[in-house]
């Protein structure tokens, strides 16, 4: 019995998982009730059997009606169709047990009739109660329909025509009028609480929802103020290596330059110079300058590049341009401000190839990735730049013979301001790479990159043929990195 009682629980938690709380209440209520019936009838059987009653088989009938409604009733609940149990279980209780009376009344001489009324009269009672608290409105008041006029009938058309004392009588109006009026106030009382339940019901529940969406927007908010404290706590990072870093890399050429000045301004005030002297000291001087400025200048243009793609300031011109050319004047611009030139350029595209880029993002891109591998290699060794075409689009790797990258410092490579941890002395800010990465993910591309300290580096960047600019105000976020190799 208990392992049966355990299997019903489950079925009924299975079934009415998604449901409301009090829905699932009113199954179990439900399941307990057809149990109690199905178990009951049973007993009331063998008790007809063993007392011999008048009119047995109609006694036996009513009750195996009743007993198979309420198994039927109980299937039902464990499916999940808890208004069909309950229609079910209240109208075959009201259909059988009135029919059967009216039946045997009409057929035979009624024996004990007040008695059967009274019985009938409370097993009303429950079935009334059953049909309020379970059953469909419409169902329910059907119900009560029946009751009353099987009720009425059985008066009018039995107890008032049986051979019965005074007394007797008596009692037989008594429970008519007082059983309807009982009956009426029952079913009027027990509709009004039902519905009072259902209101309060559906108001916890719209509370319910009410306060799971106040905790989910709380938590929403909580997380977006986590995400705001971190990228606070990112920018003020950020900002800290960015002043670091122009305290650093600007006041050289800064120095060079205001030391200059200061030599020119003196070489003027100084009398009975030689002229040739005069010239060649300030074509010198000048040298300085003009180096010192074109390092702050690239300096600054790394900035307002990288700035420009992470708040995507200014339109973006994505144009149909042949790759190959493109890199091909960056390559020559390189190699021609070198004495040696050391860029090897390697074109594998097909002639008349075009992509949709960004041109100047692109160009950026490659001018940081060579400018890397010349600064961190070797005066004699050269970088190889390749550009090819591939399924769905292009791309170009740039190998180097240079120092390499710490395989703890690759992870933060892409982060602006950042410098691996065996660059030396070797000027730099440590933003090429971010803008790199950044052109790249704008164009909806991918990199990946391969390194050996000591040995060399070699990036390779992915481009679609038909690049678009990404929706939004922001530049994608770079995600973790793409490893071709």
């Amino acid at each position: 019995m208990l392992r049966f009682l355990s299997l019903v629980l489950a079925r009924l938690s299975s079934a009415y998982r998604d449901r409301s709380y009090f829905e699932g209440l009113k199954a179990r209520l439900l399941a307990a009730i057809a149990i109690l019936v199905a178990g009951f009838i049973p007993f009331n059987i063998a008790k007809i059997l063993w007392f011999q009653p008048p009119l047995i088989l109609p006694r036996m009938a009513v009750n195996l009606i009743v007993g198979a409604a309420a198994m039927i009733c109980l299937r039902s609940v464990m499916a999940g169709r808890l208004e069909r149990a309950g229609n079910g279980l209240a109208l075959a209780m009201a259909l059988s047990v009135h029919g059967t009376v009216l039946l045997v009344g009409a057929t035979t001489r009624a024996l004990q009739p007040l008695s059967v009324g009274i019985q009938s009269f409370a097993f009303d009672l429950v079935t009334l109660m059953i049909a309020i608290l379970f059953a469909s409105r419409r169902i329910a008041t059907l119900v009560f329909a029946i009751v009353v006029v099987g009720h009425a009938g059985y008066y009018l058309f039995m107890l008032r025509t049986a051979d019965l004392s005074p007394s007797e009588q008596f009692s037989a109006g008594t429970l008519f009028r007082d059983g309807l009026i009982a009956m009426v106030l029952i079913f009027i009382l027990g509709i009004t609480l039902v519905q009072m339940i259902d209101a309060a019901h559906r108001r916890s529940e719209e509370a319910l929802r009410q306060s799971k969406r106040t905790n989910e927007d709380l938590e929403r908010l909580e997380h977006e103020a986590r995400g705001l404290s971190e990228r606070r706590r990112e920018f003020l990072e950020v900002q800290r290596v960015f002043i670091s870093m122009v305290s650093h890399e600007f006041r050289t050429p800064l120095t060079t330059i205001q030391g200059t000045q200061y030599l020119l301004k003196s070489l003027l005030k100084e009398p009975a110079i030689p002229v040739g002297s005069v010239a060649e000291k300030t074509e010198k001087w000048l040298g300085l300058q003009a180096s010192a400025l074109g390092t702050l200048n690239k300096l600054v243009d790394q900035v307002l590049v990288l700035n420009r793609i992470e708040h995507m300031t200014g339109e973006a011109s994505f144009e149909l341009i042949p790759p190959g050319e493109l890199l091909k004047a960056a390559v020559d611009r390189i190699n021609n401000s070198m004495a040696d030139p050391r860029v090897v350029l390697r074109i594998d595209v097909p002639p008349g190839f075009t992509a949709s880029m960004d041109p100047g993002l692109v160009e950026a891109a490659a001018e940081n990735l060579i400018s890397n591998g010349l600064k961190y290699s070797g005066p004699d060794k050269t970088v190889q730049v390749r550009i090819y075409a591939e399924s769905g689009g292009w791309a170009f790797e740039v190998a180097d013979q240079g120092r390499g990258i710490p395989p703890g410092d690759q992870a933060n490579l892409y982060h602006p301001f950042f410098r691996a941890g065996n660059v030396g002395t070797i000027p730099g800010t440590g933003l090429g790479l971010a803008i790199v990465r950044r052109a790249v993910d704008f164009h909806g591309g991918q990199i990946g990159f391969r390194s050996e300290e000591n040995v060399g580096t070699t990036f390779n960047l992915r481009f679609p043929v038909a690049a678009r600019p990404p929706p939004g105000a922001d530049a994608p976020d770079p995600g973790p990195l793409f490893r071709g190799y």
